[in-house]
This record gives C-alpha cells, structure tokens and sequence, in this order.
C-alpha cells in the first residue's frame, strides 16, 4: 500500500519527481479546501435547505400534473 505522507521523501526537495511534488502540494492545500467549504456551508446552510424544500414541495405538488 503507498504511503500518503512520506515525510523522509519530502526534505529532499529537489530530488521528488513531478509528481511527488504536486502530490505534496495537494495535501498541504487540502486544509484550505476544508475550511472554505466548512465555511461556506456553515453560512448558507439555511437557504440551501429552503431552495431543497422548495423544490421538493413543487416537485410533489405538480406530480398528478399531465405534462406534453
């Protein structure tokens, strides 16, 4: 099984392949990623669940509708 943080591998800057690097780049990225979601979320958590609501709710209201 590959190792996700080989940190050993890491020091040695210069002699990782291109893919080691961007793959190092991802991982130390991906706490930023988490928080602007985290945050994003924990903003707008309300009206994503109202539009969801009211989708649902017209969705089940126009459902003995014939349509063309």
């Amino acid at each position: 099984m590959r190792k996700i943080f080989q940190w050993r591998e890491y020091l040695n800057w210069k002699e990782l392949s291109t893919q080691q690097r961007i793959n190092f780049k991802r991982a130390c990225l991906f706490p930023f990623l988490v928080y602007i979601v985290y945050s994003f979320l924990a903003e707008f958590t309300f009206s994503i669940l109202l539009i969801i609501l009211l989708y649902f709710y017209i969705r089940h209201k126009n459902k003995n509708k014939l349509s063309k």
